[in-house]
């Protein structure tokens, strides 16, 4: 498959097929787990946020490095298939552990190294898609052909997650414990099957291996990179949204607008209305540009956010209309951020003489990782608000305003921010193309 071929439909549906599991974990984990861990292991909420904010911590420290060392990585089967392949088992035996295998009653030590643990082979598998993505078509349009279709996929992915654990839940084959164990379950078994189809399918591009570059390089081309900052910053307050809303969904369904059984199948509309409009921001960003159309993704995200405290508690049929077109926008971030990073990097090589794909998707990983870890954080501010998160329980006014405010409040004020910040980013098509032209005059 010649890199410069106009992208396939199933080539990249074959190719985009790990993204599926990868972001399908990505859910439960903002979601499902730390309520699970609250419950199965018997920990109070702030306790739980201490180990998935710690973790992620640790981890945001390893995603940059982890780019750096994949681009500087030599072997015959491809350097980003090396690392998607080596990763898949430990990322199958973590997800068994995190999801099934962890003990009731276990210490937060013994959770916290598997959360870890799971976050780095996450990191791996998922750095390394990223950027075989940013790599396999390189003009202005390809590159948001190919990261949207692995935004699909993990879409599609999430949505499965979101449906099994409904139908668990609402059928009565079991609880919120029992949808998080066959959760992993599929997950566990998704990986190996879609890695498989994915790496014998598609051919990666050879490429000679990077310089290594230390963490006071990946400083240096941030500080020194006008552009990169611009997908940076809007990335962690998208991310710091999506966890905030992730994070506290269940609760705020379920204790202010009281769909205490409604509240999973709510929350799948929400996606499914996702993956029907990543098409949707895919076109927009090809018609406009991609920064524009995230600009009114985050507009339309932070409006829909306003108009949540006025809905009618109980009436299914009024909120799943709005979570429907609430959730169209979902995609936007996830799929034009990612495609701008991959133009940032043409810009980054002509000015250095080195391709540091690896690197620059580390960071982005980073920035939207430290948006996520945002929700857990909330469990800590609800904890001191006084909020019960048992299912049924009364809690205080205060309490009730406390999750409100976190729910409604952020997402508004942090997508306004996202759109300010995005209006004076200016790689556009016209300038992407010249850096190519660039690149590929240096090659010959």
């Amino acid at each position: 498959m010649a890199d410069q071929d106009k992208p396939h439909p199933l080539r990249l549906a074959l190719f985009s097929l790990p993204s599926a599991p990868l972001l399908a974990l990505a859910l439960p984990i903002s979601i499902f787990l730390p309520p699970y861990y609250a419950s199965h292991l018997g920990l109070p909420l702030a306790v739980v946020s201490a180990v998935f904010v710690g973790a992620r911590i640790f981890d945001l420290l390893i995603d940059p490095l982890l780019g750096g060392v994949q681009d500087r990585t030599i072997s015959r089967l491809g350097r980003r298939k090396l690392w998607i392949v080596a990763s898949a088992p430990f990322l199958m035996a973590l997800v068994w552990f995190a999801f099934i295998g962890i003990p009731a009653g276990a210490p937060a030590l013994i959770a916290t190294a598997g959360i870890l643990a799971l976050y780095f082979c996450y990191a791996s598998m998922m750095i390394a898609h990223l950027s075989w993505a940013g790599e396999l078509y390189p003009t202005y349009h390809g590159r948001t052909a190919a990261l949207g279709a692995l935004q699909i996929a993990g879409l599609v992915g999430q949505i499965a997650m979101l449906g099994l654990a409904a139908y668990v839940v609402a059928s009565g084959l079991g609880d919120d414990d029992d949808a998080v164990h066959a959760m992993g379950w599929i997950i566990f078994a998704a990986i190996p099957l879609c890695v498989l189809i994915c790496v014998l399918t598609t051919r990666e591009k050879d490429a000679p291996p990077q310089p290594h570059l230390t963490i006071r390089d990946a400083i240096r081309a941030l500080v020194t990179n006008p552009p990169l900052r611009s997908v940076l910053v809007p990335d962690v307050l998208t991310g710091v949204s999506q966890g905030v809303q992730s994070g506290l969904f269940l609760f705020f369904f379920q204790h202010v607008l009281l769909f205490w059984r409604e509240s999973q199948m709510l929350l799948f509309v929400y996606f499914v209305a996702g993956l029907v409009g990543a098409p949707l921001w895919i076109w927009l960003g090809n018609k406009i540009g991609k920064h524009r159309a995230l600009m009114i993704a985050c507009l339309c995200t932070a409006a829909t956010a306003a108009v949540l405290p006025f809905l009618p508690k109980g009436n299914l049929p009024v909120v799943a209309a709005l979570m429907f077109v609430g959730g169209l926008p979902t995609a936007a971030a996830g799929l034009l951020l990612r495609a701008m990073m991959a133009d940032v990097v043409d810009e980054d090589e002509v000015k250095t003489s080195a391709r540091r794909t690896g690197l620059f998707f580390g960071l982005l990983l980073t920035t939207n990782k430290l948006g996520l870890a945002a929700g857990p954080m909330t469990y800590a501010v609800l904890g001191i608000a006084g909020f019960v998160a048992t299912r049924g329980a009364a809690n205080s006014e205060e309490a009730i305003f406390a999750l409100t405010s976190l729910f409604v409040g952020l997402p508004i004020i942090l997508n306004l921010l996202a759109t300010w910040t995005l209006r004076s980013y200016d790689l556009d098509e016209a300038r992407q193309a010249a850096l190519r032209a660039e690149i590929d005059a240096r090659a010959i």
